[in-house]
């Protein structure tokens, strides 16, 4: 993928990314996300455990751990927007 020049965001473009966001919560939500986050993690070990170098093993581990940081924080940001400035938007409509 070639990277693209950075562009402002328009204030429409950037609530378009708070909703896809949260819908992704909403169709699955933080505790069923993280036990497929584990299930494919699991998957990958145990179908790959014979033609991986340990190196591959431990950089899968530590993308699964990352990922899963990453995953936290960006609940964490979806809770905040629904308390405030999506909240605010769905009592507008």
């Amino acid at each position: 993928m070639e990277k693209e020049e950075f562009k402002e965001l328009s204030p429409k473009e950037i609530k378009d990314l708070q909703y896809g966001l949260r819908h992704l919560f909403v169709n699955y939500p933080y505790d069923e996300l993280k036990k497929i986050i584990w299930e494919l993690y699991r998957g990958w070990v145990y179908n790959s455990a014979e033609s991986v170098t340990g190196e591959e093993i431990t950089n899968m581990l530590l993308f699964y751990e990352g990922f899963n940081l990453f995953l936290d924080d960006l609940y964490e940001y979806c809770e905040y927007l629904n308390r405030t400035v999506l909240k605010k938007d769905d009592e507008d409509k």
